[in-house]
């Protein structure tokens, strides 16, 4: 993956988990009896998956296996991050 898009990806995975702090009381309060970490963990990579393809389609570019792979390294490193808001 390009570093540009590494970076990008970065830096707005950080502001999703931003905003899943902010929102944290809404979370809880709204989805009661949820495993809240899982579910926002798989928000944040849905979005975050999204953003990532637009990126490429702005380059007009495909992306190639490899970069699926780094995706996948990329928004794994975020899982402990995630869990730790709703601890």
């Amino acid at each position: 993956m390009q570093k540009e898009i590494s970076d990008y990806m970065k830096s707005h995975i950080e502001m999703l988990i931003e905003q899943t702090k902010a929102y944290q009381p809404f979370i809880k309060t709204a989805f009661p009896g949820l495993n809240l970490a899982d579910a926002s963990f798989n928000v944040i990579v849905g979005n975050a998956f999204s953003v990532f393809l637009g990126q490429f389609a702005m380059r007009m570019i495909s992306p190639t296996e490899q970069d699926f792979a780094e995706f996948g390294q990329l928004v794994s490193q975020y899982r402990k991050k995630i869990d730790e808001v709703f601890s």
